[in-house]
């Protein structure tokens, strides 16, 4: 389709990457409200300080947008704190847990806030012993500290508005997620798009990975290839581990397109930290598990939630969980989620195979994504020409040419390879580590992360697909968003971190 990517870099464009502006006060600042307050000061991060707004600003500008607060627990010459803080360190108050929370027990691997010193610290359950007490570690110290059950909560994001995980879960939507797995949750697959994208990328002899719904392997996945595809919605595999029962001939069976990937991408660079959901090789499979030590020595004590078995493992023969989903590879949700509006979580999930023409009518410019091996993580600027059928459409690109190097390449794409371009955004401060970014590079955005930050405004940007590690000008980078449900939705941390 387009020339390999490490051929030459393209020109920088002419407006940088920029963050959302946002052009209203939140609704819920208003003074006397409950909020809590997030301190900008190296050694805070991740701990929110309980509060009320005391002022707001008159009028709203991105730059200047500061709240007057008063602090619940820090005084000053005998009296509250009170300080003006920017509109984006504050959030509402979460509410109590409900009955059902106070009574439902922590797990070993789950995210907490913990309240200490007069504050909410952000970390993860890696003990539980059952005396009613919690070890909780905390990554931004590398703390770990024991808690009293009345001294946690769940932990929960404000996101766009929302609190995540939602609020609003049914008792019932609950009780089918605890008998089946409290932590590690079926992401949302449209069963469409991924048949469409198995028939794409499931040729025969393609190196695959099988999972089973067979008791005492749900979870697992087993390294396989395609032998033939048998239907329209079955193949036959053949496992690269597993033998026949003559113990001799590599096992041959069927499977269907919902229990079939690719191998997840590389990641041998991670140092894995206790509360990391992992896989681990183990009886010829990969078992998902929870990091809950970590040695000196490199190797990690990892527990099995399925079978309620604890091992500990090198550093190889595991490698981070991710899940396959619409095609693209995300990291694990946790209970109560959803995907549709968590921002810390970086997804690349695809859009639905239906056409909405208030984003896609002829003319439009639109990025388009490529099933090409070697492309899965780039976009390239284009304009929608016309529709071919209810799942087609052709596309011009803007700057990939056609064989005889002139006239703009012109291609027939399945319509979930497309969205429109991303919202232009004013950057305000510069990227910071390990923020999920898009790099132009030979004339398509890349989906990077960066690594390390240079001199003269420049980054190192790994890209995992790859597995390579490039330096871009801050002019060459936008933060990364997603297409989902319509909406932009904005990246910022890494989870691989």
């Amino acid at each position: 389709m387009v020339s390999s990517p490490a051929k030459q870099r393209n020109k920088a464009p002419n407006n940088p990457a920029t963050r959302p502006i946002r052009n209203r006060l939140p609704s819920f600042l208003k003074p006397g409200a409950a909020v809590e307050i997030s301190p900008s000061e190296d050694g805070y991060r991740g701990s929110w300080f309980p509060g009320k707004v005391v002022t707001v600003p008159s009028s709203y500008n991105e730059d200047s947008a500061n709240c007057q607060v008063e602090y619940a627990t820090i005084v000053e010459g005998g009296k509250p704190l009170v300080e003006g803080v920017s509109v984006d360190h504050l959030r509402p108050a979460p509410p109590p847990m409900s009955d059902r929370e106070e009574k439902r027990d922590i797990a070993v691997g789950e995210d907490v806030d913990a309240f200490y010193n007069d504050v909410w610290w952000e970390g993860t359950v890696t003990e539980a012993p059952g005396d009613g007490k919690f070890s909780v570690y905390f990554r931004a110290s590398k703390e770990q500290i024991q808690f009293r059950r009345d001294e946690l909560r769940f932990h929960r994001e404000w996101v766009n508005d929302s609190w995540m995980p939602p609020l609003d879960e049914t008792e019932e939507e609950e009780s089918e997620e605890d008998e089946v797995d409290e932590e590690y949750l079926v992401p949302q697959v449209d069963p469409e798009t991924t048949r469409a994208i198995a028939k794409e990328v499931f040729s025969n002899g393609t190196v695959v990975e099988v999972s089973s719904d067979e008791e005492g392997y749900v979870g697992c996945w087993f390294a396989a290839k395609v032998v033939e595809h048998i239907c329209e919605d079955k193949y036959m595999i053949e496992y690269k581990d597993l033998r026949e029962d003559n113990g001799i001939e590599p096992l041959k069976e069927e499977a269907d397109f919902l229990h079939i990937r690719p191998p997840p991408p590389s990641d041998e660079d991670i140092d894995f930290a206790v509360g990391d959901k992992i896989d681990a090789f183990y009886n010829d499979g990969w078992w998902v598990g929870d990091v809950i030590e970590s040695m000196k020595d490199g190797s990690v004590g990892i527990f099995f939630r399925l079978s309620g078995e604890k091992m500990r493992f090198g550093r190889q023969g595991l490698r981070l969980h991710k899940e396959w989903v619409n095609g693209t590879w995300e990291l694990p949700l946790k209970r109560g989620e959803k995907r549709a509006k968590k921002v810390p979580c970086e997804r690349n999930v695809r859009p639905k195979r239906a056409i909405d023409k208030r984003y896609f009518s002829i003319g439009t410019p639109v990025e388009v994504s490529s099933v090409e091996e070697g492309f899965e993580d780039s976009w390239f600027l284009a304009k929608l020409i016309e529709y071919r059928g209810t799942d087609k459409c052709l596309v011009e690109y803007d700057k990939l040419k056609a064989e005889d190097g002139k006239e703009p390449l012109r291609e027939e794409v399945n319509v979930f390879q497309i969205r429109p371009q991303p919202l232009e955004m004013v950057m305000v401060n510069p990227f910071e580590k390990l923020d999920k970014v898009n790099a132009l590079y030979n004339d398509g955005w890349w989906i990077g992360e960066v690594k390390k930050i240079l001199a003269k405004s420049s980054y190192l940007v790994h890209f995992s697909k790859t597995d390579e590690m490039l330096k871009f000008h801050h002019s060459q980078l936008r933060l990364h968003q997603e297409w989902v449900d319509g909406k932009w939705i904005a990246s910022s941390k890494s989870q691989t971190a």
